[in-house]
């Protein structure tokens, strides 16, 4: 090709046309898999799906593109019905972009297909690491041809056809407790101090003191994690850090790891299981009840959580509640955390 004879010369235009390359090679594996998506969109939509509301002015900043560009993109996903404006709480002159209903919907069910596009885009990357100008020319070969959609498309059905598997806590695993609970945390709030302590240093503040940590696992792709943590009351335990990676919901994994942080309780022969939580996590308190958490009227002294409004115990048999609980509750939140 004419551009590769300029070398260097023509850096800037190879990695234009590699790029273009791999948004037609992810609309591939869209397309295949029955995704209705443009990786152009990607961008802007996993900003606000991992970050939360956003201005366009901040999302363009994130991702690198221009404010016009931004603007643009997101006046269609708006008329397509992915994205919605809502006024800045923080200043009501000025609109935030958030995912619709719809947009929320569609991206929790995208886990699989960015699972296997990263995983063949590493393994790329591996096959052919070394000298830039070398590596440049046998990528823009490889990604002319079949064989990374071929690749994408064969991790895809290994991974949908993967079952979740919940495992015990390895030492090589405690990244994951960090990465999983922050990215929810940060979506709705901030990480508080001793949330940064229990996630940086889960042997310390969770394991040595007598608790236990679950992970779901999916094709040893870790997507959950719970934990189990053991109170200074003889008996007591709280279940606590409980989260399931945007992408990777609707498959059971959220009730599959309450299920083993209880079964550990039980098998400790405890006394009293009990959580806090937060009246927006709708779908989480609609799990924990349904698992035998009931609502107390009062919320539990001495909490360390500056954004708890909820207190559970576990008491299987007994029925939640209703009313005022169940009536400042929000809806737009992803299952299982606290």
């Amino acid at each position: 090709m004419f551009l590769q004879s300029q070398a260097e010369l023509a850096l800037g235009s190879r990695f234009k046309a590699l790029s273009e390359h791999c948004y037609r090679l992810a609309n591939a594996a869209y397309r295949a898999t029955g995704v209705e998506l443009d990786a152009h969109w990607f961008p802007v939509l996993r900003y606000v799906q991992v970050k939360g509301p956003g201005t366009v002015t901040q999302i363009a900043q994130a991702i690198g593109q221009t404010h016009s560009a931004v603007s643009q993109l997101a006046t269609r996903l708006v008329r397509e019905g992915w994205l919605v404006r809502k006024s800045d709480r923080a200043d009501a002159r000025r609109s935030v972009l958030d995912l619709s209903p719809t947009g929320e919907q569609r991206l929790a069910e995208m886990g699989p297909i960015w699972t296997a596009i990263r995983r063949a885009t590493a393994a790329l990357l591996v096959r052919h690491a070394g000298n830039l100008g070398s590596a440049m020319t046998a990528l823009e070969a490889e990604l002319s041809g079949e064989r990374v959609l071929e690749d994408i498309l064969a991790q895809h059905a290994r991974l949908v056809a993967a079952k979740v598997e919940v495992r015990p806590f390895r030492p090589e695993l405690r990244e994951h407790f960090y990465r999983i609970n922050a990215q929810w945390l940060e979506r709705y709030w901030s990480l508080e101090p001793i949330d940064r302590q229990v996630l940086s240093e889960p042997e310390k503040h969770v394991i040595r003191p007598g608790g236990a940590i679950f992970y779901a696992a999916v094709d040893d792709e870790v997507i959950g994690t719970v934990a189990l943590l053991k109170d200074a009351a003889p008996g007591e335990y709280e279940l606590s850090k409980m989260g399931v990676e945007t992408g990777w919901r609707g498959r059971g994994t959220g009730r599959r790891l309450l299920d083993a942080a209880i079964a550990e309780f039980k098998r400790r022969k405890g006394g009293l299981l009990f959580l806090e939580s937060n009246s927006k996590l709708g779908p989480a308190l609609q799990l924990y009840e349904s698992a035998g958490f009931v609502h107390q009227p009062a919320l539990r002294p001495g909490s360390h959580y500056a954004r708890s409004d909820v207190y559970m115990i576990y008491q299987p048999g007994k029925r939640t509640a209703k009313g005022g609980e169940r009536k400042k509750r929000g809806s737009a939140a992803p299952a299982a955390r606290r």
